[in-house]
């Protein structure tokens, strides 16, 4: 009997010292298949040496869980040119984010006082911890609710008559100051704790109460309208560093990075403009019959995409020369007005009234509608 304990204790003992460490790295990693990718890559993975190296270099890891949220799709809009080490775990976790987050749609925060219907451009700010906003020719700040705050309305809506004699068009940010632009002028505002202050107003260009559009990345912004689109250092004074005329047809979007400007026009193109050769590089004609270009999003340098009046989505590839890559039917049945390439999803808004989130996958596979 004694016997029997010390040979029971003896295995207890052994069994004690077993732990993740000593397990093969096949069945480590089969154990990590039942934990949600954030743990791994926020938790596990920093609990040593070993778990790091395992996690970091186990791609077909992160492949196997993509594909296992969206079988048979190829990851031709997700892959980068040249990704790095962590691309594929980044981007497992970018995915399962996004889908957990369109998913809780009862946690979706409605803005209150404001009719929905009225509101035209619209910004996140701060992280998106703060919303600005426009409606007519007024201006609107607030402040997000937390989470811990478990609010679905935005009650504290701070309103600024913007001083435009016609309504605001667009609006477009860098870091804490606004622009907000109509067919008459565009202004710059600063956001401060206690809402928006008014700096400085350009109306020293032609738009004459054109459809206007406003777009910007780090120091420059760029303002396009019927007569030709306009570019500004936002450090120096107010006068344009760069003209140019891409379109003789109304303007539909604009979007731009540190290289290029793009703009889209009722003439069915995409105009592509170098800005450091200060010239127009390429011209995109979208296709399909009475079809025109009406949203354009740009994600780093690696894609394009550009939404149309007849719902398709184009993918232009800044790498090869901006061609025109792939066209995709989405299940909207009017207009993209707006899109977005982000990390973990594509995002289109739509004149049939719906927001749709899908997958960066060839073709893009849907996750949600609003």
């Amino acid at each position: 009997m004694n016997d029997e304990n010390a040979n029971c204790a003896h295995d207890g003992e052994e069994y004690a010292q077993l732990s993740l460490l000593q397990l093969p790295v096949e069945m480590f990693l089969h154990i990590c298949s039942f934990l949600d990718t954030s743990t791994l890559v926020h938790g596990l993975r920093l609990v040593c040496t070993r778990f790091s190296l395992i996690l970091k270099d186990a791609d077909s890891l992160w492949k196997a869980r993509i594909d296992h949220i969206w079988p048979n799709a190829t990851h031709s809009l997700l892959r980068s040119a040249k990704p790095d080490k962590l691309f594929w775990m980044s981007s497992c976790v970018a995915i399962e984010k996004q889908i957990a987050l369109w998913k809780q749609q009862d946690s979706m925060v409605k803005l209150r006082k404001i009719n929905p219907q009225s509101i035209r451009p619209v910004l996140l700010m701060h992280d998106a911890t703060a919303c600005v906003g426009a409606t007519r020719k007024i201006l609107f700040y607030s402040k997000l609710p937390s989470r811990e705050e478990c609010s679905d309305e935005i009650r504290d809506i701070r309103g600024i008559d913007s001083g435009h004699y016609d309504n605001i068009c667009d609006l477009t940010a860098i870091d804490n100051t606004i622009y907000s632009c109509c067919g008459d002028s565009v202004k710059s505002w600063m956001l401060t704790n206690t809402g928006l202050v008014h700096q400085r107003t350009y109306d020293d260009i032609q738009m004459l109460y054109s459809r206007t559009y406003v777009s910007s990345c780090p120091a420059l912004f760029a303002i396009g309208s019927l007569f030709g689109i306009y570019v500004f250092d936002s450090r120096s004074s107010n006068k344009p560093i760069n003209k140019y005329r891409p379109h003789d047809t109304a303007m539909t979007a604009l979007a731009m990075n540190t290289e290029y400007i793009l703009s889209a026009s009722l003439d069915k193109t995409v105009v592509v403009w170098d800005q450091r050769a200060g010239r127009i590089m390429k011209s995109i004609t979208i296709p399909g019959e009475r079809a025109y270009p009406m949203c354009v999003s740009m994600r780093g340098d690696n894609w394009v995409c550009v939404g149309d009046s007849k719902a398709k989505l184009h993918m232009l590839d800044p790498k090869n020369d901006f061609e025109l890559v792939k066209s995709y039917s989405t299940e909207h049945t009017n207009g993209i007005t707006g899109v977005c390439l982000m990390h973990g999803c594509l995002i289109t808004s739509s004149l049939d009234g719906t927001v749709r989130i899908s997958s960066l996958t060839d073709p893009p596979r849907p996750i949600a509608t609003l």
